[in-house]
């Protein structure tokens, strides 16, 4: 993904894209006292991208402008996290300037997709970009890291897996190419409802053991991976139509389909741009995006 930097005598702008990110698989520890759950997943960055153009409109007046454009609005006040990353950057470099900021939503909403994640994360770049690096590429991880579980992961975007809360990241060697199809269909599932279901379910059933190590090394290798989630075990009994979007992408030639974080979206592995372009093409009762793996950001 390329930053494109435009500027001339009164003006200096930066356009960033951010890369929605699935999970290729995703496993949820026991709850900790401090309410977060320890995470392992491998994570991914994939081309369906929402687009931030960032202005320095006044050297001198403070404040961010946020206005929201595209297929899926989000509010553009105080709690987007494109406006908590500029405040979190303006106090972690004590710089204050007017900024005039255009976010194009092409990420679904309530998805699992880290579609704001990606927002924030191309905040925090971009404003570095506008500032002349102010800040490492450890203090960004930092900053990041105290936004949201999944920024500090977005900033960089690749193949990686983390764990913790999100903020132990290993970046993983993914030589090829890999070709999904993202859908988003009507149902909706609420993040909280899912942790607390599953830590309900666990008082009665024991956790499979399945390992992310196994499908990063098949990943680093070319190889075939085997898509899981833990969520799945209890959105599906409450979201039929996420298990039937599933169904339908292997019937349609997934290698291996599975939610994205705790939902509501789903996606299906290709062998290929164009039958993953005729697997989309056949939703047409639901978003659906051909897309691709792409790159690590190397700030």
């Amino acid at each position: 993904m390329k930053t494109e930097i435009r500027s001339d005598r009164r003006v200096e702008e930066v356009v960033e894209y951010a890369p929605a990110k699935v999970n290729l698989t995703l496993s949820v520890g026991e709850r900790r006292p401090d309410g977060y759950h320890d995470l392992v997943s491998l994570m991914e960055t994939v081309s369906l991208c929402d687009r931030l153009t960032v202005r320095v409109e006044n050297a001198i007046l403070p404040g961010i402008k946020l206005q929201i454009s595209g297929k899926y609005p989000v509010p553009n006040d105080a709690t987007n996290l494109v406006v908590r990353a500029g405040e979190a950057f303006f106090f972690r470099t004590n710089e204050r300037f007017g900024l005039s900021v255009s976010l194009e939503k092409n990420i679904p909403t309530e998805a699992g997709l880290g579609g704001g994640s990606a927002d924030a994360a191309a905040m925090l770049r971009a404003m570095n970009r506008l500032s002349d690096h102010p800040l490492s590429t450890s203090e960004l991880s930092s900053l990041a890291a105290g936004l949201g579980a999944d920024v500090a992961f977005c900033l960089y975007g690749g193949t990686s897996v983390c764990r913790g809360i999100g903020d132990r990241i290993q970046p993983i060697f993914a030589p090829a190419h890999r070709f999904y199809v993202v859908v988003m269909g009507e149902d909706r599932v609420s993040t909280a409802a899912a942790y607390a279901a599953l830590d309900e379910s666990r008082r009665l059933f024991p956790v499979t053991d399945r390992s992310t190590d196994d499908c990063s090394v098949a990943i680093a290798r070319g190889d075939m991976i085997a898509l899981f989630n833990d969520f799945e075990s209890v959105v599906f009994p409450d979201h039929p139509g996420i298990a039937a979007i599933k169904a339908r992408l292997i019937s349609l030639g997934a290698s291996d389909a599975v939610m994205t974080g705790s939902g509501a979206a789903v996606f299906g592995l290709f062998p290929d741009a164009a039958s993953a372009a005729r697997a989309a093409a056949v939703f047409s009762d639901a978003d659906a995006f051909a897309v691709e793996s792409v790159g690590r950001y190397y700030l």
